[in-house]
């Protein structure tokens, strides 16, 4: 049996969808007071307090510990202990909004957060226990000849000046972890820099872990300081004036379990203006 099989029977089991309204209540009040970072957005939301944002590339899902580094797409306070944003609304009304996952500072998208603490705690349970769905699109720069397919790596993290770095190279003993994900491609770009635009389905959720397996299958991100092609990215940025990481969680959807019921969250983010500009895609 494929162990993929378990997998997508494990995600895609009989659940009864609840399409929420979205009345002018509190979940709403306070999706609207938090003070967002330009060009981060609220992407989606329901009355139980689930907010989608939209991050913009460059800022950061929190503020990095040693406050020196990064912008956070939520200009408040945040507690590291409880993993919440607090301010207070134009009311007076104190609010807090609890972080459910995470986006890497170079990557735009969807983060998922909420205002309601049993609510929060029943989005990380669906990310812990793999009751969530993510979808990427990124840049890549064309080297591997298969157009679709499934990646099985073994990677293992390591710290490096204060961040953390995952490696495709033979792990240490008890080190490894494993890394699975789906790509497609899904078009070429127009201008023959040898550019697709790839849609990534990450199955485990390491760190860097898309990134890292885009490097080791001959099809690194543009724009990857890290794991990319440098050659490639200094020359496509002086061509395009573009400088970014073109990696974007496009859509995030979860199974939820709260108060006893079952419950989907879906939310998306379109392509940034950047992915268009830059690929003036054509379909092939």
């Amino acid at each position: 049996m494929d162990p993929r099989d378990d997998f997508r029977a494990r995600r895609t089991k009989p659940r009864r969808a609840h399409n929420f309204p979205l009345p002018m209540n509190d979940a709403e009040n306070a999706a609207k007071s938090i003070p967002l970072a330009p060009g981060c957005e609220i992407a989606a939301l329901d009355p139980r307090g689930i907010i989608a944002i939209s991050k913009r590339a460059g800022y950061s899902s929190h503020p990095n510990p040693d406050g020196k580094r990064g912008h956070p797409m939520v200009l408040a306070p945040y507690n590291f202990d409880g993993e919440y944003f607090s301010w207070e609304d134009e009311s007076g009304h104190k609010r807090r909004l609890w972080l459910a996952n995470r986006l890497d500072s170079p990557t735009s998208g969807i983060v998922i957060a909420a205002s309601d603490p049993d609510a929060a705690a029943a989005a990380r349970e669906a990310f812990r226990s793999r009751r969530a769905e993510k979808i990427y699109r990124a840049i890549c720069v064309c080297r591997a000849p298969a157009r679709s397919g499934f990646w099985r790596d073994t990677l293992f993290e390591r710290k490096f000046a204060g961040f953390v770095r995952n490696s495709a190279l033979r792990a240490p003993a008890g080190a490894a972890k494993k890394a699975e994900a789906k790509f497609s491609v899904e078009g070429f770009d127009k201008n023959n820099y040898g550019l697709c635009l790839v849609k990534l389905e990450p199955l485990t959720g390491l760190t860097h872990q898309l990134r890292v397996q885009c490097a080791k299958h001959a099809m690194p991100i543009l724009g990857d300081a890290t794991y990319g092609d440098f050659r490639a990215n200094r020359r496509l940025r002086a061509a395009s004036g573009i400088g970014r990481l073109f990696l974007h969680c496009s859509q995030t959807v979860l199974h939820l379990e709260i108060a006893g019921n079952a419950a989907d969250f879906s939310a998306s983010a379109p392509l940034p203006e950047s992915f268009n500009i830059m690929m003036e895609r054509r379909k092939d």
